[in-house]
């Protein structure tokens, strides 16, 4: 019996420990904006004023679960009360209220976040499921430059590159579209996947992802590398920890 392993994407930004502040609809579109922003889930992780909006919203498949009261512990939920309604009545009936993401999960077509809301001075626990076809992060950047720099390794040297301004962007999101699906499904699949006993696996670096950069994405906006900053051991130097790395 062959086995493959297919990794999932993950989403480039976290609301992980974010409070929310707004949901703000607008017809199928559902905006969820915190009050710190968001953390990057590349290096180096930092916090960045951004907010996630989901296109064309399935609403009569998106709920919110309230558990009124908070228990703290395992066990029967005897004395509370537990409430599942449509999204949107839960924006409107907690728009004053607080909710503090502490998990969250995306699937294909499919967002949920769990954690609790405030309000009043009373405390409980919350999960809200959003049907989407569709979603956007934005970041806010007042950088407008077609070209910028980033960082690309492969366990091995970290080198800098000049990539177009959406690929610097969007990094992990790009680079993890590259890695977990191109070099699995794209027309130049056979190139990356080997047979490893029983197994298949891929094989690919940095420079195979400016390779599909310069083919398949920006061709009319070539990749560059510009030098090699030093060991993958040994870090980003300091001068450059500022800009998006990516570790294949």
């Amino acid at each position: 019996m062959k086995k493959t392993i297919f990794n999932n994407v993950i989403a480039p930004y976290s609301l992980h420990d974010m409070n929310v502040v707004a949901f703000e609809v607008d017809g199928d579109n559902i905006r969820i904006k915190t009050q710190s922003g968001m953390i990057r889930t590349a290096p180096h992780w930092d916090q960045v004023d951004a907010y996630a909006e989901f296109f064309d919203v399935s609403w009569k498949y998106c709920f919110a679960t309230v558990t009124e009261g908070y228990y703290g512990n395992v066990g029967t939920f005897e004395g509370k009360t537990i409430k599942k309604m449509y999204l949107k009545d839960f924006i409107d009936e907690y728009q004053n209220a607080g909710f503090s993401i502490m998990d969250e999960y995306y699937g294909q077509d499919r967002a949920l976040y769990t954690g609790y809301y405030h309000k009043g001075g009373t405390m409980g626990e919350c999960s809200i499921e959003i049907c989407h076809h569709g979603i956007v992060f934005y970041e806010q950047s007042d950088d407008t430059r077609e070209m910028k720099e980033v960082i690309l390794s492969a366990d091995g040297d970290l080198s800098l590159y000049c990539v177009p301004a959406d690929v610097a962007d969007n990094l992990a999101e790009v680079a993890n579209e590259f890695a977990f699906h191109y070099v699995w499904q794209g027309e130049k699949s056979g190139k990356f996947l080997r047979l490893f006993g029983e197994q298949y696996g891929a094989v690919f670096d940095e420079e195979d992802f400016i390779e599909y950069l310069n083919t398949v994405l920006y061709p009319e906006k070539p990749s560059t590398k510009i030098k090699t900053l030093g060991s993958f051991d040994d870090g980003v130097p300091d001068e450059y920890r500022d800009i998006p790395w990516y570790n294949f």
